[in-house]
């Protein structure tokens, strides 16, 4: 029985979701005999993923690697083969998953602001507000617990996210007192390994 195992790398900022797939060497790879509950024998893949299991009896394997998640457990990653006699079985590729990214989800949106100065607003009514910090706390809690700031189009993303619902808020500014008060948006995520866009940018006032 041979086969190749390739990792899929989720590296951190990685804001597309897309992932770099290379053969993986010094993998560990597992096969179980039968019905057995636990392996029977192990091997190291190659440079280029390559693993072999030699000398195998007619009968059906089971073959695995392991992911790596997030939070540092190992999920198997697994095939079941069955093999006949004097027969070379080709397994389907192993696809391994590791990086920071992997099973989480983006959450990606804009902030827009309108500036003022006693109470006058500037010619050009809307401009992408740069460097403005955007916060993000889960539904309901009292505070936040990460925060971004925008680039040149206003743009944030906030990163390494799990399922459920959550609040973004940015702060504006009420133009008489310039008192600060949050502007919020509710997004949920639904299932991991997404990017949600909030589709209405945030507008803000900004005293300069």
């Amino acid at each position: 029985m041979q086969g190749k195992v390739f990792k899929v790398l989720h590296p951190n900022d990685n804001f597309t979701l897309e992932a770099d797939t290379f053969p993986a060497a010094k993998e560990d790879v597992y096969i179980v005999y039968g019905d057995e509950p636990i392996y029977g024998d192990k091997m190291e893949t190659g440079y280029d993923g390559f693993y072999r299991f030699k000398y195998l009896t007619k009968g059906t394997y089971k073959v695995y690697a392991y992911n790596t998640l997030t939070d540092a457990r190992k999920v198997a990653v697994i095939d079941t083969v069955t093999v006949a006699d004097g027969e070379t079985k080709n397994v389907q590729n192993i696809y391994i998953h590791e990086g920071k990214s992997y099973e989480t989800s983006y959450i990606k949106g804009n902030v827009n602001v309108k500036y003022y100065n006693k109470g006058s607003w500037y010619p050009q009514s809307v401009f992408a507000a740069y460097d403005v910090r955007a916060y993000i706390r889960i539904k309901g809690a009292a505070y936040h617990f990460d925060e971004a700031r925008t680039g040149l189009d206003g743009a944030f993303v906030f990163q390494n996210l799990k399922p459920g619902t959550y609040e973004v808020f940015v702060f504006s500014e009420v133009v008489s007192t310039e008192v600060l008060y949050p502007v919020v948006q509710e997004v949920t995520i639904d299932s991991a390994g997404v990017i949600k866009s909030i589709n209405t940018p945030f507008l803000i006032n900004i005293n300069v």
